[in-house]
């Protein structure tokens, strides 16, 4: 499908028009994705619509955000549109690398802010400003086997505990691995996930670390105790290796971001079309959604802002939001998207992009020093999850080396 995207209205094509935008061309910096390819698949629309020439610039996740920031620190005003990770929010903002959208997100009726539910409004915010538009919503969630389940009788867990009794019936019944998490350099991910899960943080509110409390021990004691349970070499898996092995190999039970579904869509990525089924992640004692997902905004140097609005408007307002999913893309959590049965029947996972009150929502700490932090923690997991080091004694040393590296972010 090739999407047509919707007419700008008349008002938004007076300002192109009074503005000279018509002449004008726009560059996109985008980080290679479902969602970067979706944004594409309209550019010719809007190149016929408005005149305007729009180039792409696509950069490798790896080094794209540090580019980004210095191409906006040089002054360089490459870009108009720049794609970027919800965990790069607060570097950015600190730096004033993004553009605040929140004037032209009140003016626009296209882009109707009220469809999103108020986490989803808050997502792209630092110190109160708007600096990313929601690219993708990307909770982690249970993914599970549906011909295993039913061969051995398993019900979709709710709890932790339930869904450990999964994992070492599917492996006692010699049906495959019980379950696979992504233990290597994306092991931060599911880290977080399970210290929150049982009622923990990683900090405190005056940015003391708290990741050897008994909620913490808690909850890695379980991410150590589910690696029996996994593949060979699960350890070293990366978020797309975890997902890759999911796809391709007998497991009954993963925890990944919702915005894999695409691939699991597909025959040529996943030997179990049809097999495969979703629910909300399990409980600890805590309810949390682990929330993920792009954000897409402004540089605060782009050359055409108002040219860059319109198209952000044009791709992502809220009439072409079935488009944009269509597309390929990782889903947008609209409260208009979560309730299209045409897209329901194919998308059976978009009701639990809409995340309930009573979940409290937790994302990449929002810290500048996150980089560092990260670093400490994937450091420092190996020996905890191998059985090298006692988990207690683990996160004793993990708090200590995280000390410091908090101390810097307060004096910031």
């Amino acid at each position: 499908m090739t999407p047509t995207g919707r007419l700008l209205s008349a008002s938004a094509f007076g300002v192109l028009l009074a503005s000279g935008a018509l002449a004008q061309e726009l560059n996109l910096y985008l980080i290679p994705s479902p969602s970067s390819t979706a944004i594409q698949s309209f550019i010719p629309a809007f190149e016929a619509e408005t005149g305007i020439r729009v180039n792409v610039t696509e950069t490798p996740y790896g080094e794209a955000h540090q580019k980004l920031l210095l191409s906006v620190q040089l002054g360089q005003a490459q870009y108009d549109v720049a794609q970027f990770d919800n965990t790069f929010l607060a570097p950015f903002g600190a730096a004033g690398t993004m553009r605040p959208l929140d004037d032209y997100i009140a003016a626009s009726a296209a882009y109707d802010i009220a469809d999103f539910s108020e986490g989803s409004q808050e997502y792209g915010k630092y110190d109160g400003r708007t600096l990313g538009l929601v690219l993708s919503t990307e909770p982690m969630i249970l993914w599970y086997r549906t011909d295993i389940f039913d061969e051995l009788g398993l019900s979709v867990p709710a709890t932790w505990d339930d869904y450990l009794a999964n994992a070492r019936a599917i492996e006692e019944a010699g049906r495959g691995d019980g379950n696979i998490l992504g233990w290597g350099p994306n092991a931060s991910w599911w880290f977080m996930t399970f210290i929150w899960s049982f009622g923990g943080q990683l900090y405190d509110a005056d940015l003391n670390p708290t990741v050897n409390t008994p909620e913490a021990v808690a909850g890695v004691t379980l991410f150590k105790d589910l690696l029996a349970y996994g593949p060979e070499g699960g350890i070293s898996a990366s978020g797309d290796d975890t997902t890759n092995k999911f796809l391709s190999q007998d497991i009954g039970q993963m925890i990944q971001y919702s915005g894999y579904w695409g691939v699991a869509l597909d025959p040529a990525n996943s030997a179990f079309v049809g097999k495969i089924g979703t629910a909300k992640m399990p409980m600890g004692t805590t309810d949390i959604t682990h929330l993920a997902g792009w954000n897409i905004g402004i540089p605060s140097d782009a050359p055409n802002p108002d040219a860059a609005w319109q198209f952000l408007e044009f791709v992502l307002g809220k009439d072409n939001a079935a488009d944009y999913l269509k597309a390929g893309a990782a889903a947008i959590g609209r409260k208009s998207v979560l309730g299209n049965a045409d897209l329901l029947a194919i998308h059976p996972y978009l009701p639990l992009l809409d995340i309930p009150a009573t979940s409290r929502i937790e994302r990449y700490p929002q810290l500048r020093v996150w980089p560092e932090l990260e670093k400490a923690i994937l450091d420092a997991l190996p020996p905890i999850l191998n059985g090298e080091v006692e988990v207690q004694a683990g996160l004793d040393a993990l708090n200590e080396t995280m000390r410091p590296i908090l101390a810097q972010e307060r004096a910031n």
